[in-house]
């Protein structure tokens, strides 16, 4: 390479070292010394741009930390609150039994709400699924993930979107539903990006950059949220009627004097003398439970139950939160004997009180 370069020429216009010496480095020159690698780290460290701030990592604390309170403000009952540390962040898994009796479990993305003025009051809500999928494979990277959290137990994905102290949304979505909720979000913002009505916009809502999102709204296409809300199976759990405050963390079994039971005091003697005997109960108003009775017009109010009699005498008043805790119709519903112990005695009465509860409160 020198030749082309002669001795004159480059002395003339000060081509020092030679060429060929630019590309000759021993490893001895190529071997940075110690302390710029260290000072380089220190400069990268410095510049290094935080993805999120201490302020970001509170809010989703605060937003975790009220969502069991929630859940039992719509007659969620047994609420276990699982969380996993990842990085700084958390996972957070809820597992219950809902207000339909049924047991679910939550996986809990939070999602970002963005407001900007300047864009003619857009208002966005909408959760990363992944930090990122492998290769662009965008459908069998989440279906993997999916396939693991279903061997979790995990029955729904439940997207959360709090604003100040009130969770105004909370998109529970049936895990097999997923995936179907984002396909058709994808296509129907590709189809409006198609068609120019998403003015200079060219990226596609569900594909962010190289994480799988889904989307609650989107104010300059609210074709885009409306696709996840009208899917089958789909609720937004902020708008399920929220209990009285008296009423919540009260799901438990009745009072047991509500329940008739074998006196065995009485058995294994003829003629015994009689006794006096000291008792106590809980007051009722006769009142209600003849309005219960005949609300029932003979017939078990367990919605799963057919049994009925025609006679009086069959049906039994059950206090669903106790009588010591209301004595009013609302808090009442007539079963049959069966049903009754099934309330008081069955290992999944939490479930059963709960939907029982939620059948009564129409009658508030």
């Amino acid at each position: 390479m020198d030749r082309c370069f002669p001795r004159h020429f480059r002395e003339r216009n000060r081509i020092s070292p030679p060429p060929s010496q630019l590309f000759a480095t021993s490893a001895a020159s190529r071997r940075a010394p110690a302390g710029l690698c260290m000072l380089i780290r220190l400069m990268m460290s410095i510049m290094r741009r935080h993805f999120r701030s201490k302020e970001s990592y509170d809010a989703e604390k605060t937003t975790r930390d009220m969502l069991p309170k929630f859940l039992e403000a719509r007659g969620f009952v047994d609420v276990l609150d699982e969380r996993k540390k990842s990085g700084a962040a958390q996972q957070q898994i809820l597992r219950a039994i809902d207000d339909r009796g049924q047991p679910a479990a939550l996986w809990v993305r939070l999602c970002w709400r963005q407001s900007r003025a300047r864009k003619r009051n857009r208002v966005s809500s909408a959760a990363q699924l992944l930090a990122k999928v492998k290769c662009r494979a965008w459908i069998s990277t989440l279906q993997k993930r999916l396939d693991r959290a279903r061997r979790d137990g995990i029955t729904h994905l439940l997207l959360v979107q709090r604003v100040g102290k009130v969770i105004e949304h909370a998109a529970a979505i049936p895990l097999m539903s997923v995936i179907p909720v984002w396909k058709a979000q994808r296509d129907k913002s590709s189809e409006l990006i198609l068609l120019g009505k998403l003015g200079n916009r060219k990226k596609n809502h569900n594909m962010n950059g190289v994480s799988p999102t889904l989307w609650l709204k989107d104010s300059s296409a609210p074709e885009i949220g409306a696709m996840l809300w009208r899917h089958k199976g789909v609720r937004d759990l902020a708008r399920l009627p929220e209990l009285p405050p008296q009423f919540q963390r009260m799901m438990s079994h009745d009072s047991m004097d509500d329940l008739p039971a074998l006196d065995y005091g009485l058995l294994g003697a003829d003629g015994a003398p009689r006794v006096a005997r000291i008792t106590s109960g809980v007051k009722r108003d006769p009142k209600v439970r003849k309005a219960v009775l005949d609300r029932s017009k003979g017939a078990c109010e367990r919605v799963s139950c057919p049994i009925g009699r025609r006679y009086s005498g069959f049906l039994d008043v059950h206090h669903i939160l106790g009588a010591q805790k209301s004595d009013r119709l609302w808090n009442c519903v007539a079963l049959c004997p069966n049903c009754h112990r099934d309330a008081h005695a069955a290992p999944n009465r939490s479930q059963i009180n709960a939907t029982l509860l939620r059948f009564a409160f129409k009658f508030r």
